[in-house]
């Protein structure tokens, strides 16, 4: 049965790769070890961070009652279950009802291709069911969530 995910925790999956530079002009030559460039990239998207970002972000968009958005999220097996956007955007309304989320953290397990998020909503009238893990899955490159 599917469960409205108020409390799992999404964020965009950001992607980039970080540069390499060549330096070929003899006047300066190539940097030592010590004079190494330090590059910054975005994490692996199939890594734990990836997914502590991404489950974030549903999340807010969740929060924020952003169905579109978040419905995008969905691994297209939960989509298949749910029957659709208009059926997605009445049940997260009847799951917002209420609510007041207000976010304490994220827990993120990974194992190979798959994973389970536990997030922390200290909204009083979160669901009893509010801190069990939530399943997603790496499919097609991306994190997505698969807990339907």
């Amino acid at each position: 049965m599917w469960k409205t995910p108020l409390t799992v925790t999404a964020a965009l999956l950001v992607s980039s790769a970080a540069g390499c530079t060549s330096n070929t002009d003899t006047a300066n030559p190539p940097a030592t070890a010590t004079q190494a460039e330090t590059t910054s990239s975005a994490p692996a998207a199939n890594s734990k961070e990836a997914l502590e970002v991404r489950a974030r972000e549903l999340d807010r968009l969740v929060d924020d009652g952003n169905a579109e958005a978040a419905y995008r999220f969905y691994s297209q097996r939960c989509k298949n279950i749910i029957g659709g956007l208009d059926t997605y955007k009445v049940l997260l309304e009847q799951s917002r009802q209420g609510r007041n989320p207000q976010f304490g953290g994220v827990t993120v397990k990974v194992n190979g291709s798959s994973a389970q998020v536990v997030t922390v909503d200290n909204d009083p009238n979160a669901p009893a069911d509010s801190m069990q893990p939530r399943t997603w899955t790496f499919i097609d490159d991306t994190w997505q969530f698969d807990n339907c």
